[in-house]
């Protein structure tokens, strides 16, 4: 049964990921996390809970031996240490293969699967694919300021293919279970129902904002999927666009504000220069139809206006 070490195991997508592994039946699931509170939920989610830093070269490559891990899943979105994390995986991948070398024995690498995301692809012209490039003189826009990073790490990792089985899932804005990523634009609108008001409400947005999304769930089961393929079912481009819908601010924002009671229009303010906001207001032209003919990804959770009640609802329970 394969071993799996998730970075980042308890958090909200690392959590979804470690579920969807373990229900499968075929994987063994160990997580790190630099929170003692957290071990407890691990646990009782049947994932071996292991306490420390990822950033910690000595520790990962460590946690890496000692646990005898195949496949390596950073879910922790640090920014600026995965460049450290990369090279500890790296580290423990060659440690692996020169311990073979010296029993003169042949034998898998080690997998690794990097998070990245779909706003590398900028506010393309035109519907861009997995197969387009970012940060390149071929891509058709240059990727959201808060990641202009990515594109380079990606092709690190992808040069680490001499020693590691890799692959890179590019998700869109996760949503589900209380997501947080809307909160910048659902904020405004709960503040605005429990206040009555019946002024404008201010998001802080653009009008022609069309952004990429995936239920929580469907992300984890692809990476249930690129798990089961890595290493030998995912072609000379292991890398994938997750997204299920691109979907207009327009309907988010009037759907939201249905489902709170907001009594006043919406009034667009643009992103005010926030490299976050700039990135979650894209305008998405993401398509996946990779990640479903090749991962076998087949996503549930779609029509996410039409579910809009049930999903600003369960925002709304996580809002104090």
């Amino acid at each position: 049964m394969p071993r799996v070490l998730i970075l980042g195991g308890a958090g909200y997508l690392g959590l979804a990921v470690g579920q969807a592994l373990l229900r499968s039946g075929n994987h063994s699931v160990f997580a790190t996390t630099r929170d003692g509170d957290k071990l407890t939920s691990l646990t009782a989610n049947e994932i071996t809970p292991i306490k420390g830093d990822a950033t910690d070269s000595k520790f990962l490559v460590d946690t890496i031996t000692a646990y005898y891990i195949d496949v390596v899943i950073d879910t922790t979105q640090a920014y600026g240490d995965v460049g450290t994390m990369l090279n500890s995986i790296v580290q423990a991948a060659r440690n692996r293969a020169d311990a073979l070398a010296k029993d003169k024995a042949i034998g898998p690498k080690l997998g690794f699967i990097y998070t990245s995301g779909s706003w590398v692809h900028g506010s393309p012209d035109r519907r861009v694919s997995d197969l387009t490039v970012p940060g390149t003189s071929l891509a058709p826009d240059k990727p959201a300021t808060a990641v202009a990073w990515r594109p380079a790490h990606e092709q690190t990792v992808l040069a680490a293919r001499d020693v590691l089985d890799v692959a890179i899932l590019r998700p869109g804005a996760i949503y589900g279970r209380g997501s947080w990523v809307f909160s910048p634009w659902w904020g405004p609108l709960l503040a605005a129902s429990k206040s009555g008001s019946q002024g404008p409400v201010g998001i802080p947005v653009d009008a022609k904002t069309r952004t990429g999304i995936v239920h929580v769930d469907d992300l984890a089961a692809a990476y249930l999927a690129t798990v089961d393929k890595i290493g030998h079912g995912l072609g000379s481009w292991p890398v994938f666009d997750v997204v299920t819908e691109n979907v207009a601010i327009d309907s988010v924002l009037t759907g939201a504000a249905s489902v709170l009671g907001v009594k006043g229009p919406i009034q667009y303010q643009g992103t005010h220069g926030d490299a976050f906001l700039e990135a979650v207001a894209l305008v998405a032209s993401s398509d996946s139809s990779r990640a479903r003919s090749i991962l076998g990804w087949e996503p549930k959770r779609r029509d996410f206006i039409q579910n809009l009640d049930v999903i600003v609802s369960a925002w709304q329970t996580t809002q104090k």
